[in-house]
């Protein structure tokens, strides 16, 4: 979405509240997220994933930012962070994004673009391309933006300063990217720099239930070359056997028949505390996806077992036997990259 000559990456709607200052932003359409839970609203406005990218002639750059009164709801501590990259590299300048306006004021190191020309071979995203890139706890807390100066010296990014390539995933809190320290850390974005993709990322933390609502959408969208869906371990004890295996079919079904030429990986459930625990079933539940993939009309689609995504399951884990440390995080990106791959290829989206 450009607004004020910025381009807000996996951000599609704009929220502008009466004597509120600032707009809100989100990673859905409003029509489409009042098809979801209370709780899976929340998160969808959150900016997991999300970024401010823009080319600007001079620096510094000032960007005026706050967090939305809302993140009160999520609890105490709940921040969002900013990471500043300039293209693909990584700039050590971070904020933290407050309720009162926060300035972000970036810099550019010094003889950057002079070394950068010389260090980069054929990089997705150039370095001219200022991306802030938003993370924190819970996946970072809803933010507004307000302004940016100077706004005369900007403009967005064009089609050759960003990937070609486009990858949307969708899923749980693991998807969201809980527990990765930065934003580069998420496993979406792991995949995105093996396979040179750009990531739209529309995980959403203990709510991802396949509503068909939020299927449609992502049929629906035309800006994506391949999707994974990680269906789902929030399913495991709010939904029947019955109930998962009919909502993640229509998804599957949705997004695969949307267009043949859009490869669509199911990944199973990865390894997690109810592997280890008699009253849980997550094995029922991979089961169920294996025979809906199987089941699909569809040649797009492909399966995707999680256990073998993630060979260290120790080193994966954090301590709470759900969510993915860094290491985690990386193992995943790592294996599904290597396993998307030759798929992509065999469709043409890869050349090597």
């Amino acid at each position: 979405m450009i607004l004020e000559k910025l381009d807000f990456h996996n951000i599609e709607e704009i929220y502008q509240h009466k004597n509120i200052e600032g707009v809100l932003l989100g990673r859905i359409p409003e029509s489409v997220s009042l098809g979801l839970s209370r709780a899976g609203q929340m998160m969808m406005i959150c900016p997991s994933g999300s970024e401010i990218r823009f080319v600007s002639r001079t620096y510094p750059v000032r960007i005026t930012l706050s967090v939305d009164k809302i993140a009160e709801q999520l609890g105490e501590g709940i921040v969002t962070d900013a990471h500043i990259f300039f293209g693909v590299f990584h700039s050590r300048q971070r904020f933290v994004i407050k309720k009162r306006k926060t300035v972000l004021e970036i810099n550019m190191p010094p003889n950057f673009r002079k070394m950068a020309e010389r260090v980069t071979k054929n990089e997705p995203f150039s370095y001219n391309v200022c991306r802030i890139r938003f993370w924190g706890t819970s996946m970072g807390a809803p933010i507004r933006f307000h302004n940016i100066e100077p706004a005369d010296k900007i403009r967005p990014p064009q089609p050759q300063e960003i990937p070609k390539l486009r990858y949307l995933a969708y899923g749980s809190s693991l998807t969201q990217g809980a527990y990765a320290t930065g934003p580069h850390l998420c496993y979406t974005n792991q995949v995105g720099i093996r396979l040179g993709a750009d990531v739209i990322n529309l995980g959403s933390s203990c709510t991802a239930f396949c509503e068909p609502e939020l299927a449609d959408y992502i049929a629906g969208r035309n800006d994506w070359d391949f999707a994974t869906l990680a269906l789902s371990v929030n399913m495991v004890q709010l939904f029947s056997p019955g109930e998962f295996s009919a909502r993640v079919s229509y998804m599957i079904d949705s997004v695969a028949k949307s267009n043949k030429r859009r490869p669509v990986f199911c990944i199973t459930i990865k390894p997690y505390y109810g592997d280890y625990v008699e009253s849980e079933k997550p094995g029922l539940y991979r089961k169920l996806l294996r025979k809906a993939v199987e089941a699909s009309p569809h040649k797009n689609v492909y399966l995707i077992e999680g256990p073998e995504l993630m060979s260290d399951v120790a080193g994966g884990l954090c301590p709470d036997m759900v969510h993915l440390g860094d290491y985690g995080m990386i193992q995943i990106g790592e294996k599904l990259a290597e396993k998307i791959r030759p798929v992509l290829k065999s469709y043409g989206l890869l050349d090597c």
